[in-house]
């Protein structure tokens, strides 16, 4: 993979300046004015959009050099399979629907040594551990609340008998917790949306590879606009688990339609792709099957920073078919 990298960012590269010698010999001509109705006034979602006096975030730490998925009410928020490691935090309000009772899905693997070498098993806990808490805060005033804890996890050395854990044996581990959390909102998200059987699970990759293969090519032609009008539901979600307000929304749609054509990229072919079922089987996705990519949404982007560097973007993409609709759509 990192071979085809360095290959697209290279084309990319002598492409750029191919088009940038060409716009040298091209006469300016004024841009044609783009309609933003279809996304920001006749947007049908964003007059749910509310405000509310304490906005609070759940926020997720994790502390190890192992391998891990993370899933809070089934739905991935932490993912690495890579050597990066220390302590990482993850936002978490994407998978919060409302408040209650939330769900947890801890699996951890052996940690990688480089970019494709994984360990087959876990190592000493006295040297290598796995350590996770949830903490919630807010915003008030323009400052940062206090965070407060409201689940603590570090990965066992006994079984659920009381016996030792021989790690040098252990090639995974998972635990299922639950941790409480009270939002102002409440988000129907995936959980009218239809359940896919993994028995039809050929059936259902062939239309889940076709959105992506549609919203590649979306991003390949760089169309902004249609990206934007395929994704309202979705914003207004987003929106409002991240408190954003409409003016806000609006200034980021305006600015993404405006400013996304002008970029210099190359899309990640769908390929060495893994069908994922998640939320109780109501959302899927497509991720990397393969090292060093695995584990990242299917949707790459590849381009240079301003340094010349290459670079890596991935787009999560998860879809639900809604309640009543035959068609599958963006969640998150």
């Amino acid at each position: 993979m990192r071979k085809s990298i360095s290959a697209m960012l290279l084309i990319l590269s002598i492409t750029s300046c191919a088009q940038q010698n060409k716009k040298e010999t091209v006469k300016e001509t004024t841009p044609t004015p783009i309609d933003l109705k279809a996304i920001l006034e006749d947007d049908p979602y964003i007059g749910q959009l509310k405000k509310y006096d304490y906005e609070p975030e759940y926020v997720l730490q994790i502390t190890t050099l192992y391998a891990y998925e993370i899933r809070v009410n089934d739905i991935p928020v932490a993912t690495n399979f890579s050597t990066m490691g220390g302590t990482i935090w993850y936002p978490i309000n994407e998978a919060i629907l409302q408040s209650g009772k939330q769900t947890l899905s801890i699996t951890i693997y052996p940690r990688y040594t480089d970019d494709e070498t994984q360990k087959k098993y876990f190592e000493d806990p006295d040297d290598y551990d796995f350590w996770l808490d949830i903490t919630q805060t807010a915003w008030i005033d323009g400052s940062r609340e206090e965070p407060k804890t409201v689940l603590e996890y570090e990965m066992p050395r006994k079984d659920d008998r009381g016996k030792e854990i021989d790690f040098s044996k252990l090639t995974s581990r998972h635990d299922e917790l639950t941790f409480k959390a009270k939002v102002p909102y409440t988000l129907t998200g995936w959980s009218d949306s239809k359940v896919f059987d993994k028995k039809d699970s050929v059936a259902i990759e062939k239309r889940v590879v076709a959105f992506y293969q549609k919203y590649r090519q979306l991003m390949v032609d760089k169309e902004a606009l249609q990206l934007q009008k395929i994704k309202l539901k979705q914003g207004y979600e987003t929106s409002q688990y991240s408190y954003l307000d409409k003016e806000k929304l609006f200034k980021d749609r305006e600015e993404y339609v405006r400013d996304f054509p002008k970029e210099d990229f190359l899309m990640a072919d769908l390929e060495n792709y893994e069908l994922k079922f998640y939320g109780n089987n109501r959302v899927l996705g497509l991720v990397f099957a393969n090292d060093p990519d695995k584990g990242e949404s299917m949707m790459a982007k590849y381009y240079l920073d301003k340094n010349g560097d290459g670079r890596v973007s991935y787009y999560p993409i998860l879809l639900h078919q809604p309640k009543g609709s035959d068609s599958l759509e963006i969640i998150r």
